[in-house]
């Protein structure tokens, strides 16, 4: 920060630094994707300040920043460092709470804007004189006190940083304990100096979060035990407000998303309703994994994964839209260039791996092939079929849930959702399964033999026996004998092409 600079601050902005700032006084500017150095580094930083702004937040991600830090000295503009790791939504959350104007004292909890938690929070910490948190039952901070000199420990620090507290026996032991009791319960804290007791918040049986009171252990506010039971039933008020207006902000969206996605009579009346005027589209569908793990119970969980992704979009990817069907996401995207595509595909891999990282859990997501918007529908039904690949896939342990091969399309796929798409059409047609794998299996249903085992291997390795030996940890003259029993037995030559091709697709079918 530069030498004596005393700024007001009025807010956070998300900017794009190859655009032209909008003006804001006093804000700071959380850029998204500035590079660290370059000649138009100091014009960029320039128009930046000339625009009002009085710092910038910005990331590294393992560059160094020594240009960055000597050309904003020279522009005179305050930098804020923040860790590769958290989202920009989440710092602008963080930078908003932290820029609120403080509260005046002697404010009642009945003053409060209802769904505003913040302003409970600073509420609940004047009158108690420590600092509160508020969170979910999942652990996620709701809201905190910004209070000047107030008290603070690891785990405050961490959880404000991440919006989530920290995962650990110990935490979640606490967290259990707190919900299952009626009133305040007095916390354990590694810090001496300081004591925590909190409070859950209901609404009749339901836990709807809990309430947190960090103080000093020195001199604790006998009224602290009266103040959290107050702020608790005032605090499930406000969580069913924010919760209720929630749902329907993003059911509104939701709503509007649908026809585009699941009409296509309305398609284009829909696309023109929501802004969109590309020639050509293309669609992602996004879930977790395992599809057991995400079978969301509430609307409120199936809720949860869209607005992750939504977000996501509306910082990397603003020209798309995002509905919810089932426990499915989909990510509209206007498509224009092959080179958008690949950015497209980059960002949603970059969506993808972040909202594992929030939800704790693998997230996959297929993307759909090009249509013009009248077709969409094609390409969501692409993007659901590639997306129930790669579910196969992670079940059956070909897809590391931490690689790139997490967002995949028909084309990275290669040739097994194609087999897939023939095999559905012939059991469809009455031809699968078909009688020549169905001999084979019956005989070694009755036999206690391995031929089926044994073709299969075989054809998959291209007639190598040495190879099928190999793999099936027999002799190499077991395989030759089994193969040649094979028309004795069963009446079909291996040595024909067209009948190697048909056995084949039959035994992929029964094992696929």
């Amino acid at each position: 920060m530069p030498a004596g600079d005393l700024q007001t601050v009025s807010g956070s902005v998300l900017i794009d630094p190859t655009a032209r700032p909008l003006p804001f006084p006093g804000a700071i500017a959380l850029a998204i994707g500035l590079s660290m150095s370059g000649k138009r580094l100091e014009s960029k930083l320039q128009e930046i300040k000339d625009a009002g702004y009085v710092a910038v937040v910005y990331k590294a991600n393992g560059v160094s920043d020594e240009g960055l830090r000597l050309t904003a000295h020279t522009v005179g503009m305050a930098l804020f460092r923040a860790s590769d790791s958290v989202p920009w939504d989440q710092l602008m959350e963080i930078m908003n709470a932290a820029v609120a104007p403080h509260r005046e004292s002697g404010r009642t909890l009945v003053d409060i804007r209802p769904g505003d938690l913040f302003d409970l929070a600073n509420t609940v910490a004047s009158q108690a004189g420590g600092a509160v948190a508020i969170a979910d039952p999942e652990q996620t901070i709701l809201a905190y006190s910004t209070l000047p000199d107030q008290p603070i420990d690891d785990t405050r620090r961490d959880s404000i940083l991440r919006l989530q507290v920290p995962r650990s026996a110990e935490n979640d032991a606490d967290y259990r304990r707190v919900h299952a009791a009626r009133d305040v319960v007095s916390v354990p804290n590694e810090e001496p100096s300081l004591r925590r007791s909190a409070i859950a918040i209901r609404a009749g049986d339901v836990v709807l979060g809990s309430l947190w009171l960090l103080e000093t252990a020195s001199n604790p506010n006998e009224d602290a035990a009266r103040f959290l039971r107050e702020a608790a039933n005032v605090a499930a008020l406000h969580i069913l407000h924010r919760r209720t207006a929630y749902v329907s902000t993003l059911t509104r969206q939701i709503d509007l998303v649908k026809p585009l996605l699941f009409e296509p009579g309305r398609v284009e009346l829909a696309a023109i309703r929501l802004g969109i005027s590309a020639d050509t589209i293309r669609i992602v569908a996004v879930s977790v994994w395992p599809p057991q793990a995400n079978a969301p119970d509430t609307l409120q969980s199936r809720l949860r994964l869209f607005d992750i992704v939504r977000t996501a979009c509306a910082v990397r990817l603003p020209t798309a839209v995002c509905g919810l069907a089932d426990n499915i996401v989909y990510i509209v995207l206007p498509q224009n260039t092959a080179k958008s595509r690949q950015f497209q595909h980059d960002t949603v891999l970059r969506i993808v791996h972040n909202t594992r990282r929030l939800l704790d859990r693998p997230v996959l997501a297929g993307v759909g092939r090009t249509t013009p918007i009248a077709r969409l529908e094609q390409s969501r039904m692409d993007a659901e079929e590639v997306l129930a690949e790669l579910l196969r896939n992670a079940d059956e342990g070909r897809v590391h849930v931490d690689s790139k091969d997490v967002v995949a399309d028909r084309d990275s796929l290669g040739s097994r959702l194609y087999l897939r798409q023939i095999v559905t059409e012939l059991h469809s047609s009455g031809h699968l399964p078909g009688i020549y794998a169905g001999q084979v299996a019956e005989h070694d249903a009755l036999k206690k033999t391995a031929f089926e085992e044994t073709v299969r291997v075989y054809l998959d390795c291209g007639g190598n026996a040495i190879e099928v030996a190999k793999q099936l940890g027999v002799h190499v003259n077991t395989v030759r004998y089994r193969i040649s029993r094979v028309k004795a037995l069963f009446g079909f030559d291996l040595a024909d092409a067209e009948t190697r091709l048909l056995l084949w697709l039959q035994l992929w079918a029964r094992h696929n």
